[in-house]
């Protein structure tokens, strides 16, 4: 009886040092093992057994927790030194660091809140490039160069427009005559105010009151069981709280 309790208490041990040794040479967290819990293991094995080997054994046992500890204490403090880091190694590394490593660390912080995009007066000159390049239906391709003698004219929009300082000064004058046009009970009619010039210049007319509204200068509302289009101009520009958008399609003849 006495022997197999001497067994058992030398198999616990060596369990504990076991479990010791693979905390200190794998690397793992050290607080993933109770302490307390196998001191009082290692307490109650001393006290139950007078054997010359087992309290040799629960000897190495207290040694190789002691160990356990010493990992815990080196671990805290290794964690509680990341939370603390000198302006002066940031700045050290950051002039050490290349261009690519850089930009890897911004691409990684990077947290934008908010996202914009909008059509360019560049992007409408490519667009239409692009379209005037292509062949008509059923027919052949016609050579065209955009930069010669051809105009907006061909999709109603004088190239020139996309010019800054032109299209403010049509803005501007957009904006006088809607305002000196005859208010009707619900605004203006958007088709015939943009068809008021007639046809080749519908589509102009239409790409300058998008400024015009855009601005705050005007407001486009749409009724909703005929789906007729007004415009309600303004005298001073308005700040809209919740700004929408209106796609309006444009086709010749209309």
């Amino acid at each position: 009886m006495q022997s197999r309790k001497v067994r058992l208490a030398k198999e616990e041990l060596e369990r504990i040092i076991e479990l010791c040794d693979s905390i200190e040479k794998s690397g793992i967290d050290p607080f993933s093992v109770n302490i307390k819990e196998l001191l009082q293991k290692l307490r109650s094995i001393l006290e139950g057994s007078d054997n010359l080997d087992v309290i040799v054994l629960d000897a190495e046992t207290l040694y190789k927790i002691s160990l356990v500890i010493a990992l815990q204490h080196r671990w805290l403090k290794e964690r509680a030194s990341n939370l603390f880091i000198d302006a002066q190694i940031v700045s050290a590394k950051v002039l050490a660091a290349d261009n690519k490593s850089l930009a890897q660390a911004l691409a990684r912080s990077w947290r934008p809140i908010v996202n914009g995009e909008q059509l360019t007066r560049r992007m409408i000159i490519e667009g239409m490039e692009y379209f005037l390049s292509l062949p008509p239906r059923g027919g052949k391709a016609e050579e065209r160069n955009l930069t010669s003698n051809l105009t907006y004219e061909e999709a109603s929009i004088s190239y020139e427009l996309l010019q800054d300082e032109l299209l403010e000064q049509r803005v501007k004058e957009l904006h006088l005559e809607l305002l000196n046009e005859k208010l009707g009970e619900k605004g203006v009619n958007y088709w015939g105010f943009i068809a008021k010039e007639g046809e080749e210049k519908k589509l102009e007319r239409a790409y300058v009151l998008s400024f015009l509204i855009s601005e705050g200068f005007a407001d486009l509302r749409r009724e909703p069981i005929t789906g007729e289009l007004w415009i309600i101009p303004y005298r001073e520009k308005i700040e809209r709280r919740t700004p929408a958008s209106v796609a309006v399609t444009i086709k010749r003849g209309e």
